[in-house]
């Protein structure tokens, strides 16, 4: 006896192993081995898969709202390997779903829940359950954008249920909003509860299908069904060959991807484009193909009809055989619900795909995301990964921007264009828009828009209300027009501004400060003094568009440092923009000029 026969025979005598892979690889399999019966063997290691990348995962994440998107972070981005056991856990539960779908069919098709099977049944779509609360649970941890707002809509979506509703959304986020309690109840359901259950289950899945065996096709004739086959090896190689087929695949979209994608951190005040996770989006989209409060009751009553249907499956089919044909009734709604499920869910992914709103919205947040997993590369503050963002000055002055300024003016894919009722500021202080100003004042871009309509002429041609008795008009060259411009850019200009930027040379620029000071000033202020005093309406035009100016302007434009309070009231100037020195704070009003200001030059934000 060779010394590996004499080690097998001393553990057999200890464990019984010889028994147990007998019992294993010689069960007999009826009609021979199938392709049919490789998903349970493939939802077994995706298991295996999940709970080996799950508990490396866990050795790293630290589950708070203010450390688990940094720990994820630092997971997906620091950790030796991190992405490649972060990107399997996340493609690998993707890919149960896929699968344990794909196993629902197989098992009705062959009607594998008829007697004595309906137990075996059941279980296997609390299975299902399960694998979509796994799902749910882990998508939340990672405490970013899409998590955390696909779980907002589907817990509001959940609230709505008659009389449990609120109890259960409340049991579901430990209170009143998404917080600490919400993250450390949805960790102890993925970690702990999901975990044990779905173990608990799967053994009494498998020793149900160990009792009962494999249902063979009933298109094999009864003679044929007889004969069996042993599991081992063709029915080991099938189910071999099609896990490895599939963890290839996982493998394959995690490299891709560099692991699993990672969303800014969850911010509860941001406007996000929320949208639940793939699996779920046919529910997302019964909410706009049914309107109003029909849309919560069918995302409600669809998927309780669907459920009950899969329940009841087993005692509706009364058929004697497990042929197709004569269970075509009985499996209709299966197949009609699944194809209602795709259609549902490929519409929405279309219907956003059509949707420019969704996609500019979509845009922001990808680039927000980014701006977060560069940021977060120098280190996350104690105080997490939202102060960490909101202590940028180029996110957190296009936050200022958009809740102060862009309701009127459009500055990029800021703002709306169709509603405003300023100017753009795209390019606003450069030479290219005050020589489109000077030209023309009251374009849409411009003033066109504004109470101010009307109340500049254009420079080079003449009025088309002139009186007799006006003074002759001299329209102002091209030349003259970009001397005008070149100087007021220039008035803008500030240190880490890029050199010339179509403004002139120093010549034209002087030039142009004559010609301010001669045809201006009639309306203009320039350096404190014009001809209407306090009374008129245009702005100084000494500093136009520097980071003091802009800032004056947003602080108070009823003053003489910017446009004068020809007439106030309640500290708003009437037919102007409103006073914000009340509403911001004196470093909220530097950041948000400085932002703007670069912004619409395009120069750099400076610190």
């Amino acid at each position: 006896m060779t010394i590996g026969a004499k080690l097998s025979a001393w553990l057999d005598e200890r464990t019984g192993h010889k028994k147990l892979l007998a019992a294993v690889l010689d069960e007999p399999i009826p009609g021979g081995a199938r392709w049919a019966y490789v998903f349970g063997a493939t939802l077994a290691l995706l298991f295996v898969v999940e709970a080996v990348t799950g508990a490396l995962l866990a050795t790293a994440y630290a589950p708070s709202v203010q450390t688990a998107w940094a720990s994820v972070h630092y997971i997906t981005f620091t950790m030796s390997g991190g992405w490649i056991v972060r990107g399997l856990h996340h493609f690998g539960c993707d890919a149960m779903i896929v699968v344990l779908g794909m196993h629902l069919f197989q098992v009705a098709a062959y009607g594998a829940y008829k007697r004595p099977r309906e137990v075996t049944w059941w279980v296997g779509i609390l299975l299902l359950a399960m694998v979509l609360g796994f799902a749910v649970t882990g998508s939340l941890l990672p405490w970013d954008q899409s998590g955390y707002w696909a779980r907002r809509v589907e817990t509001n979506i959940a609230g709505t249920v008659p009389l449990v509703g609120a109890w259960v959304q409340g049991l579901v986020m430990g209170g009143s909003d998404y917080g600490s309690l919400t993250l450390a109840r949805f960790y102890a359901l993925h970690v702990a509860v999901l975990p044990a259950s779905l173990a608990g289950l799967l053994a009494l899945h498998v020793a149900l299908y160990r009792k009962h065996g494999n249902t063979p096709p009933a298109s094999l004739t009864r003679e044929a069904a007889r004969k069996t086959e042993p599991f081992f090896p063709s029915q080991v190689a099938k189910n071999l060959l099609a896990t490895l087929l599939v963890v290839a695949v996982v493998f394959y979209l995690t490299v891709k991807h560099h692991g699993a994608p990672l969303d800014a951190p969850a911010d509860p005040v941001s406007d996000y484009p929320a949208r639940p996770e793939w699996y779920l989006l046919w529910m997302f989209r019964l909410l706009h193909v049914f309107e109003g409060s029909a849309g919560s009751v069918a995302a409600l009553l669809v998927p309780a009809v669907v459920a009950g249907y899969l329940v009841l499956l087993p005692l509706l089919d009364k058929a004697p055989g497990t042929a197709i044909r004569p269970r075509a009734i009985v499996l209709g709604p299966l197949v009609l619900g699944a194809m209602g499920i795709l259609g549902l869910t490929f519409g929405s992914m279309q219907s956003d795909a059509a949707d420019a709103g969704y996609q500019a919205s979509r845009k922001k947040a990808d680039a927000r995301a980014e701006i977060a997993v560069s940021l977060a590369r120098r280190g996350v503050p104690p105080g997490g990964p939202l102060q960490m963002l909101r202590s940028d000055p180029g996110l957190h002055g296009e936050e200022l921007f958009t809740k102060s300024c862009a309701s009127c003016h459009t500055l990029g894919d800021l703002g709306d264009a169709k509603k405003a009722t300023a100017p753009s500021l795209d390019g606003w202080g450069t030479t290219a828009w005050l020589l489109a100003m000077v030209h023309d004042p009251d374009g849409d871009a411009r003033f066109g828009r504004t109470p101010y309509k009307g109340q500049m002429p254009s420079a080079d041609v003449a009025p088309k209300d002139r009186k007799p008795d006006d003074p002759p008009f001299k329209p102002m060259s091209k030349e003259d027009m970009l001397a005008v411009a070149s100087f007021l850019a220039a008035q803008g200009d500030a240190p880490g501004d890029p050199p010339g930027a179509g403004r002139g040379d120093e010549a034209a620029r002087k030039a142009g400060e004559k010609i301010v000071t001669d045809r201006c000033t009639g309306c203009h202020l320039y350096k404190g003094d014009g001809d209407d005093g306090d009374q008129g309406l245009a702005p100084e035009l000494s500093g136009y568009g520097s980071l003091a100016w802009v800032r004056a302007q947003i602080a108070n434009p009823a003053t003489k440092a910017t446009y004068r309070p020809k007439a106030v009231d309640d500290g708003k100037s009437k037919g102007h923009m409103p006073r914000f020195d009340g509403d911001l704070s004196p470093a909220d009003l530097d950041l948000v000029a400085r932002w703007t200001r670069a912004r619409a030059r395009g120069v750099p934000l400076g610190e």
